[in-house]
């Protein structure tokens, strides 16, 4: 299975991301993949969903300000209205130098969107009345084109998750809502089939009228159709039934080295995988895989050194963080982080990724291919060394403390012909001994975590 998931992350998409510059609806400079369907969706956007709604005004702010073109929330999180205040806020407030003077931020400026049928709406009248819902509030001004990617945000309500209470919440919602529609908690295998049909006909409809609208800037528009948290085979099902297949798939992280056929299925149908729980499910997990972390440590300090060259001393904000989302930007996987602390948002900026991008390496992929699924598992990762005894008499390893420098026994006898592997760290020495110490070898560990270096002890070093 390991094998199959490397191979996976190796086949997502070979192809680098596309790195536009005044590309498609006013968008000037970023990191872009492009849907089944044409349409080109940000690699790096922001996620508000659970932020408290006092925070978001900054959050959005700061992150406009910083080049972010994708915001993700839900309708569950009821605050659609308020990033479409702080959108307009912030386009009311921004002005830009121009030759002879000052001028708003450009009319075509396009915000990408996505948002969520929660799992009460669910149902063919119910979902469209919740997109229509959304699509009020997300209303902008008539200076920033909105681009909607619609998701159902989950497949069914299940009793068995601890958080969902299926007919105390399906007893909640207003009357106008239930009117719409059966309860989808009583028909969990086909609700969201219903759904999906209500999204195809709303993509459909807003792609028509796009078609036929000669307007710059038009009310929020649907560009795009897609799932979040699916299993297997509800994606399978849902695939089978569908007029128009999904263009987005949004899921936690862990599915890209968990989940190779999760992962297989959306590359065939060409379904875009977006990721969340980036941060929550790898880089703050320090604690669990600390020789993982610091491979993302090292290559932050060296990719923040090469980056000072290039920019001439003035070097975008990359941490651990920018680090993990350059390497998934770079599988043509989307990221969603969310931060509310400024120094977050700067490290998690287009800008920072694309600038680890620019100059991030084969090498580089490789030791985060080893270090990322570390962490994400809490199982923490070694440079691994191998002995292999090819003299016609035993011999004995031993480990050189780096403080003291005491040789410690940890091999007491390799037969010849046979190998030993043990755990190190990058740096360290052993050295190689015959029983009777007339032969002595000293062997330097360069390996980097995550790789195995191999020793082979022969005759012509005696």
């Amino acid at each position: 299975m390991r094998s199959l998931t490397f191979l996976l992350v190796q086949v997502l998409l070979v192809a680098s991301p596309r790195l536009c510059d005044g590309a498609g609806d006013g968008i000037d400079d970023g990191i872009y993949h492009e849907l089944s369907n044409g349409v080109s969706i940000p690699l790096v956007g922001i996620g508000i969903g659970n932020l408290p709604h006092e925070q978001i005004h900054a959050v959005i702010n700061n992150n406009l300000s910083a080049g972010i073109e994708l915001v993700d929330t839900a309708k569950a999180s009821d605050n659609e209205s308020i990033l479409a205040k702080s959108v307009r806020s912030f386009d009311d407030s921004t002005t830009r130098h121009t030759r002879g003077g000052t001028s708003s931020v450009d009319p075509g400026d396009g915000l990408h969107v996505i948002t969520k049928v929660w799992y009460t709406h669910l149902g063919y009248r119910r979902t469209k009345y919740s997109v229509q819902q959304s699509l009020i509030d997300l209303a902008v001004s008539s200076r920033r084109q909105v681009f909607v990617h619609i998701l159902l945000h989950w497949p069914r309500c299940d009793d068995s998750v601890p958080w969902m209470h299926c007919e105390s919440e399906e007893n909640r919602l207003p009357q106008t809502v239930k009117d719409l529609g059966p309860a989808p908690h009583l028909d969990k295998a086909n609700a969201f089939k219903e759904s999906w049909r209500a999204l195809e006909d709303l993509y459909d409809e807003h792609r028509e009228r796009h078609s036929q609208d000669s307007a710059d800037v038009q009310p929020p528009r649907i560009v795009s159709i897609g799932v979040s948290n699916f299993e297997y085979d509800d994606m399978t099902e849902l695939i089978e039934v569908a007029r128009t297949k999904p263009h987005v798939y949004q899921g936690n992280a862990w599915l890209v080295f968990h989940d190779p056929f999760m992962e297989m299925l959306l590359k065939e149908h060409n379904v875009f995988f977006q990721s969340y729980a980036v941060m929550n499910g790898i880089v703050q997990r320090r604690e669990t895989a600390p020789n993982a972390f610091r491979v993302l440590t090292g290559l932050a300090r060296e990719l923040t050194a090469s980056a000072y060259t290039q920019t001439r001393g003035q070097p975008p904000a990359i941490s651990e963080g920018t680090v993990v989302l350059a390497y998934f930007a770079s599988k043509h996987i989307g990221v969603i982080p969310r931060a509310s602390s400024k120094s977050h948002q700067e490290e998690n900026s287009v800008k920072s990724v694309k600038a680890v991008l620019d100059i991030m390496t084969d090498d580089h992929i490789r030791q985060l291919e080893s270090a990322i699924p570390s962490l994400m598992k809490g199982e923490d990762i070694h440079a691994s060394v191998s002995f292999m005894n090819s003299l016609d008499t035993p011999i004995q390893i031993h480990w050189i403390n780096p403080q003291s420098h005491e040789e410690i026994l940890v091999s007491e006898l390799i037969q010849p012909g046979a190998v030993q592997m043990h755990n190190s760290h990058p740096g360290h020495q052993f050295v190689a001994y015959d029983p009777d110490r007339t032969f002595r070898k000293e062997l330097h560990v360069n390996a980097q975590y995550g790789t195995t270096q191999h020793f082979e002890i022969t005759s012509s070093e005696l």
